[in-house]
């Protein structure tokens, strides 16, 4: 064993010894997966179906900030960190657990609320990191680490409980809203991590708290300027999809390819070099949607001239500023008009059209038909 990989062993060993969840580093459990067995580990098959969960955990935490917190197919759950130069290469990164995100009968296993859970995946990943850039901690950086770990032990044993929170469902939609991509990923995850918690092993309870939590979050895309028929139609494709996933780690694997997809519909500018540009003109522009938005304002947003704003736009999305800003207004009002019973000249005025006349009749050039009959047909779907 390298000196490099007994150091990794201690700081593993420090966590196990402060919170009582087993912790071992990568290449470890590579070699004797049996390390970290849970409830299932009767299962004949267990040692491979685990070394893929896994694999797919590292995979998800290099997407995610480097952290990554799991359940298997039983109520066991697991948490991965990655050292911010390895984000790409696993055997140089931590896995922690079995644990409970909530207790079960009389299972004897530690015991975390979700923002614990959290807390642990942080600090492993801090720990693994620090011993990253140095290669060897030096003895002045021991005390780092032994900071780092009473941080966690206090975190840990806290007795206060998380519970899923309506208001930051509000605040993930907020961020959605205004197009803050990172913060809402981030938001997400906590956000699920209280829903694993609050269901327990009731898989019909999961499923249906995560088709409110998509339906929640294809709203607040609509109403931010996403394209509201690709959005609804995920969202409806999505609530097929749930009803046939049979068990946890199928809904677990579904869940993340089904919000990469969301997120990457919502937020990306995949084919424009000036992404970010856009990006900021675009939540500019859906912030102040409801009044007369000039070209002037949204160049001095992202501080380019009017001119030159202009040619950006057309040149990598195909239109002239207020073609964009119509069309913008034109998603908006479909959300009105899907789930509201506005008047056409409460949309109209709602989403930034002088009169009803002039909303109607850059609708039915943009979608092929009037407002009216697009609601209508949406109603009676």
């Amino acid at each position: 064993m390298t000196d490099w990989q007994k150091q990794l062993r201690h700081i593993c060993d420090n966590i196990t010894a402060l919170t009582g969840i087993p912790c071992v580093a990568a290449w470890e459990y590579q070699r004797n997966p049996a390390v970290l067995s849970c409830l299932c580990a009767q299962d004949d098959v267990y040692h491979a179906e685990k070394q893929h969960l896994h694999q797919h955990a590292f995979e998800q935490a290099a997407h995610q900030q480097g952290i990554y917190v799991y359940r298997c197919s039983c109520v066991c759950a697991f948490a991965v960190a990655l050292p911010k130069r390895a984000e790409n290469s696993w055997m140089s990164s931590l896995i922690a657990g079995p644990f409970l995100i909530e207790q079960h009968g009389d299972i004897q296993l530690p015991v975390l609320t979700p923002k614990q859970a959290q807390a642990l995946a942080e600090t492993m990943r801090l720990l693994c990191s620090e011993l990253e850039n140095s290669n060897m901690m030096s003895s002045q950086d021991s005390n780092i680490q032994e900071e780092m770990l009473q941080e966690m032990y206090l975190t840990v044993h806290k007795e206060n409980k998380s519970f899923y929170s309506l208001k930051e469902e509000r605040k993930l939609q907020q961020l959605i809203r205004t197009g803050s991509k990172q913060e809402a990923q981030q938001q997400l995850n906590h956000l699920l991590l209280d829903l694993y918690a609050m269901v327990g092993t009731d898989l019909a309870l999961l499923k249906q708290r995560i088709g409110e939590l998509i339906t929640l979050m294809s709203r607040a895309a609509a109403d931010g300027g996403a394209d509201a028929s690709a959005v609804f139609a995920l969202c409806d494709r999505s609530a097929r999809e749930l009803e046939y996933l049979a068990d946890f780690d199928t809904v677990d694997a579904w869940l993340g390819a089904m919000l990469h997809t969301f997120f990457d519909m919502l937020f990306d500018f995949p084919d424009a070099p000036h992404q970010t540009i856009i990006q900021q003109a675009a939540a500019y522009i859906k912030e102040h949607l409801s009044e007369k938005v000039s070209l002037e304002q949204v160049a001095n947003e992202v501080h380019l001239s009017k001119s030159y704003l202009c040619r950006i736009l057309k040149e990598e999305l195909g239109c002239t500023f207020t073609e964009y800003t119509n069309k913008l207004r034109v998603e908006k009002s479909k959300l009105y008009l899907h789930c509201g019973e506005m008047s056409l000249s409460e949309i109209a005025c709602a989403v930034g059209f002088d009169d009803q006349s002039y909303f109607t009749r850059v609708f039915r050039r943009q979608v092929g038909v009037p407002p009216g009959k697009y609601r209508a047909g949406k109603t009676s779907a």
